[in-house]
């Protein structure tokens, strides 16, 4: 699909000056608000029509740190500046929502770090920046409307049907952590509103879904992409080195992109966003573990502390997906992954945690928009043998009809005690890999050996240094393992790369995985002089969808 880029220079300006100090026991400085364009304005570049319409003056009411009891009155109180933005082309378009910072002609100016921004639609709470302050993660500088700002930061990129409108609110306050010191007090900051804006000419639509790209690619390498001997007979990357990186979005602290990579072209994926219609999906797995965390913790007295082995309700499924997902409000760990939080994660035995922070590391919202929400298989082996663990053994008892706890169930001992219903499917956003993936994802000459072997020992067999899913350090799968005296065993992949299993409550390295939406497409390779897919040129990506 062609992509047509203009850089719409509308903005409104934000001239915040100071007006005095107020000395009490702690000084502030207030502030007001000098505001410019108050009227309605329209962009016309050519076939790509945007109205940006702004409704009302923007307001900074209370420009100083306020208490948590303030600034919740504030949020749900003031007035926010709202604004309109109209696809009148008959086009798919795309854009982003810049604030960008200005120097502000004054003695002192007032760092960006101290700038709060929340842009939302129709509820503050449901902000459609993740980052409400201004920081480093979210730079957008290589796409600046304005030459000479300082910084642009992204608050928010989306896309527009032919003749779709959407409407937005922006409310602006000092960060309440902005310290009070001299160098603070009667600054300035000055920043504007910025529109960049993209739109697709279908005609020139030369892009091919993940799905697609990857399938025509496996005809002519049959090196690193092989069909599975499994019924489903899925498209995996194998061998020792794979082309597989994928750039979904994300983006570090530094906006350096957060790389995935392509486990393969799953197919009869159930998908739960499109009417729970079996589709062939692509299957990503992050390049980097997100750090080390109990797969699931329980209380004292449930499974003697050793945690649960049921997807469905354990601390790391909570940790990686949105809320909707699953029951209740965690007060440890729920959903901070998802939502780039920071807080405690769950780290041993008896519900022991750790500080944790994903406000760099968790998943952005723009990936967030190209992962399909589906339905996963979680179930396990009938009975624990070693010498069953092939990977096609574990591909078929991975959607078989065994769970975690059945082998225990009668004999309620205190590490088989829990009251967990056990399920063989899930249905979420992010999980982990299987067992199984790990174990098609050998190649090379000792490929036929290994799969007939039991991955209990492919650290033993050289299986291990064909393998590019071989972890850099213990990573956990999404697999329960049966045992007949514990429901709390679940399977994970070695540092030497052996598939072994061992107690919930284990700090392990995690891995989220997740299956890209079938209207996500792949671009042109944007360095032909270079393989796609590298580590230096991930594949790139768009959802045409939205």
């Amino acid at each position: 699909m062609k992509e047509k880029k203009k850089k719409v220079m509308l903005y409104i300006t934000l001239g915040i000056i100071a007006i005095g100090i107020i000395a009490l026991t702690v000084t502030y400085a207030y502030w007001r608000l000098t505001k410019e364009q108050t009227k309605k304005d329209v962009l016309q570049t050519g076939c790509f029509n945007i109205n940006f319409t702004g409704e009302n003056d923007i307001t900074l009411n209370k420009a100083y740190p306020m208490k948590p009891d303030e600034l919740e009155n504030f949020l749900s109180t003031d007035t926010p500046y709202h604004f309109t933005i109209e696809n009148t082309c008959d086009n798919l378009a795309t854009a982003t929502i810049n604030l960008e910072s200005l120097n502000a002609g004054a003695e002192k100016q007032l760092n960006d770090e101290y700038i709060d921004a929340i842009l939302y639609e129709t509820d503050y709470h449901n902000n459609l920046n993740s980052e409400k302050k201004l920081t480093e993660s979210m730079y957008n500088d290589e796409n600046k409307v304005i030459s000479n700002s300082l910084h642009a930061y992204q608050l928010y990129n989306f896309t527009l049907q032919k003749g779709e409108t959407k409407s937005f609110n922006l409310l602006l306050y000092m960060d309440p952590n902005t310290p009070m010191e001299t160098t603070n007090m009667n600054a300035s900051w000055k920043g504007k509103i910025t529109l960049s804006a993209s739109y697709k000419e279908e005609e020139t639509d030369n892009s091919s879904t993940v799905a697609d790209f990857i399938t025509d690619l496996a005809k002519t390498d049959t090196t690193h992409l092989i069909a599975d001997d499994t019924s489903d007979a899925n498209i995996r990357y194998v061998g020792a080195t794979a082309n597989n990186y994928i750039d979904i979005g994300d983006k570090d602290g530094n906006g350096n992109p957060i790389l995935w990579r392509i486990i393969g072209v799953m197919n009869k994926i159930t998908n739960l966003d499109n009417n729970e219609q079996q589709e062939s999906l692509v299957k990503i797995i992050r390049a980097e573990s997100i750090g080390d965390y109990s797969w699931d913790s329980s209380a004292e007295g449930i499974n003697s502390g050793y945690g649960v082995n049921e997807w469905s309700q354990a601390d790391l499924m909570k940790l990686l997906n949105p809320q909707e997902v699953y029951d209740g409000t965690p007060s440890i760990g729920g959903s901070l992954y998802w939502n780039r939080g920071s807080g405690n994660c769950y780290s041993g035995q008896s519900e022991t945690n750790t500080p944790c922070d994903f406000t760099s590391s968790g998943i952005s919202e723009t990936a967030k928009e190209k992962i399909a929400k589906v339905r996963w298989n979680t179930g396990t082996f009938a009975t624990y043998n070693e010498n069953d663990w092939t990977a096609k053994a574990t591909y078929e008892a991975e959607r078989g009809s065994h769970n975690g706890k059945e082998q225990c169930a009668s004999n309620g001992g205190n590490t088989c005690n829990d009251e967990v219903s056990r399920t063989t499917t899930w249905e979420g956003y992010i999980g982990l890999m299987y067992p199984s993936d790990y174990g098609y994802a050998v190649g090379g000459e000792v490929k036929a050996t290994c799969l007939g072997k039991s991955m209990y020992t492919y650290d033993e067999e050289s299986c291990n240094d064909n393998d590019w899913l071989k972890p850099n350090s213990i990573a956990w799968t999404i697999t329960p393992a049966p045992y007949s005296t514990n429901s709390h065993i679940v399977f994970y992949v070695t540092a030497s790369g052996a598939v072994s299993n061992y107690r919930a409550l284990s700090v392990y390295g995690v891995l989220p995985v997740a299956y890209l939406k079938q209207t996500v497409k792949i671009t042109d390779n944007p360095k032909p002089e270079q393989p796609y897919g590298t580590v230096d040129n991930p594949f790139q990506l768009i959802d045409t969808s939205l």
